[in-house]
């Protein structure tokens, strides 16, 4: 019998380890806008009660723009959030009003202790930031459900909650009715059977399906508001995205810098030894421009440093293109990120009283991965008036996206991109070395100083990184169970493999005993 029992044992545990996959990849990465907010006592909107309370959903949470939360169907939903420190997951708790929050693309506003995880700065804005959906546990245990004060046998109201995926419906029968009938969902976690003249008989079999097929059922004896566990959890599709990478990075940043104007996300706060800063100068602009950008650069150490709140990921990009002019020449202009000031590039030609355009290879700059800003600095001893316009980024041909979503979903009606799109950045070149350049002189540039000593030849590294999305989408496709994405079982979070080896230590343990 003993011997009996432990093979039992072994047995199961190897079930479990084919299964401790947590937070299994449902959708293909795509770009949203994450930031900080303050604790909540309780879950908001969702109404899921206290952060710790019996219903309550912890506190790696998220509050959800109102174009994204789609009148509550993504309560309960769990995403994975990338910034520039590392990853979150986090439960869809609340929402933002759209007269409050930016409704133009995905936003979550994330719990202190979920921020934290993806960035150093809890008062920063992540423009970039990288998400997808994923299960919330693919070993949680069952959905439960708790009956609200408010029910009676006329209303029946039901906080369903614990669930590892969306709920696409739930639904309600009493042995006294033919066949089941749906409850409403209350643009919450919260769902409701009312019909006029007609009040509940107990039991009554509740049943929740998920978004992606499947269901679980809960023998509903009364209306006591005790929580009660559903039959399971539901079952979470393996495979559902090809070849998904172990987390997301950051999205690809908007090719503008500054047109007319700092693009929103960026900021000249870091500059230094500069004054009279105007970042939309109509008295003086390039051709096919409306304004510029003026600062006086004030001597040997001064710098104009645009910075792009949350960072940037280098990795989309060969450099950036500009036009400038000055009020007086100089020799000594720089370009260069902050994070390594020592390697600069250096123009061929001094900036001069005329327009010029130039080209910026990032390959003649030393840099990180990710990057917060940009330095435009000047080393003369003299105070320059600058002019500097049409600041874009240069988009990598190499760039990967394969994989990855050409789109986010812009319908509100909760669907997200599970089918991957082709790379967009051929278009995105284009735009970005043609819009709004200067017509007279130009110094397109493969050249640089390199830390003052002479130049060197820049040249342009193939980019074969994944976990790349486009930031300018255009399409989208379903979530539903019918995906037409192939299939994967290439996802291990960290937290899976450290289950996983617990239990093979375990199965290891139990066959020496045997």
């Amino acid at each position: 019998m003993r011997l009996l029992l432990q093979l039992i044992l072994i047995f199961t545990i190897l079930f479990s380890i084919a299964n401790a996959i947590d937070n299994v990849p449902l959708t293909l990465c795509m770009s949203g806008r994450a930031q900080g907010t303050e604790s909540l006592n309780k879950s908001g909107s969702c109404e899921y009660g206290p952060y710790n309370g019996p219903t309550g959903p912890g506190t790696l949470t998220a509050t959800l723009n109102e174009y994204f939360y789609s009148s509550g169907v993504k309560c309960g939903d769990c995403f994975e959030i990338s910034g520039p420190k590392g990853k979150t997951v986090v439960r869809v708790v609340n929402f933002c009003s759209a007269g409050t929050c930016p409704s133009e693309k995905p936003l979550f506003m994330l719990t202190p202790d979920a921020f934290s995880e993806i960035s150093n700065d809890p008062l920063s804005v992540i423009y970039d930031a990288g998400f997808r959906k994923v299960s919330c546990d693919a070993n949680a245990a069952p959905i439960k459900a708790q009956v609200s004060e408010d029910s009676s046998k006329y209303y029946v109201k039901l906080l369903i909650f614990n669930n590892n995926l969306g709920i696409k419906d739930v639904t309600i029968k009493s042995k006294s009715m033919k066949t089941a009938v749906p409850m409403v969902r209350q643009n919450s976690a919260q769902f409701v059977w009312s019909e006029a003249g007609k009040e509940m008989t107990f039991p009554a079999t509740v049943t929740v399906s998920s978004q992606y097929g499947g269901s679980v059922t809960l023998e509903l004896k009364s209306l006591d508001k005790d929580v009660l566990k559903f039959s399971d959890n539901f079952v979470v599709p393996k495979g559902l995205i090809k070849k998904a990478p172990e987390t997301c990075s950051l999205s690809a940043s908007p090719l503008t810098i500054y047109q007319n104007g700092l693009t929103e996300g960026w900021n000249y706060w870091s500059s230094r030894s500069y004054s009279a800063i105007n970042t939309t100068d109509t008295s003086m602009h390039s051709n096919g421009s409306t304004s510029s950008l003026s600062i006086i650069l004030l001597g040997s150490s001064s710098s104009l440093t645009l910075a792009r709140s949350g960072d940037f990921d280098t990795a989309y990009f060969t450099g950036i293109k500009f036009n400038i002019r000055s009020n007086t020449t100089l020799e000594g202009f720089r370009v260069y990120f902050p994070s390594e000031e020592s390697k600069f590039w250096t123009p061929k030609t001094p900036i001069s009283t005329s327009w010029t355009t130039y080209t910026v290879p990032f390959s003649a700059l030393k840099h990180k991965s990710i990057e917060s800003a940009i330095t435009f600095a000047n080393t003369d001893n003299v105070n320059a008036y600058i002019h500097i316009d049409n600041i874009f980024f240069i988009a990598s041909p190499h760039a990967s996206t394969s994989g990855y979503a050409s789109s986010n979903d812009t319908n509100g009606t909760g669907n997200l991109a599970t089918t991957a799109g082709t790379s967009a950045t051929g278009a995105a070149t284009a735009a970005a070395t043609t819009g709004g350049v200067a017509t007279g002189s130009t110094e397109s540039t493969s050249t640089a100083t390199t830390g003052g000593k002479g130049h060197t030849t820049g040249t342009v590294t193939p980019l074969t990184s994944t976990g790349r999305t486009t930031s300018n989408p255009t399409t989208a496709s379903s979530i539903g169970g019918n995906s037409d994405s192939e299939t994967s079982d290439e996802h291990h979070s960290s937290s899976s493999t450290v289950q996983i080896s617990l239990l093979l230590i375990s199965a290891i343990l139990a066959f020496i005993s045997l």
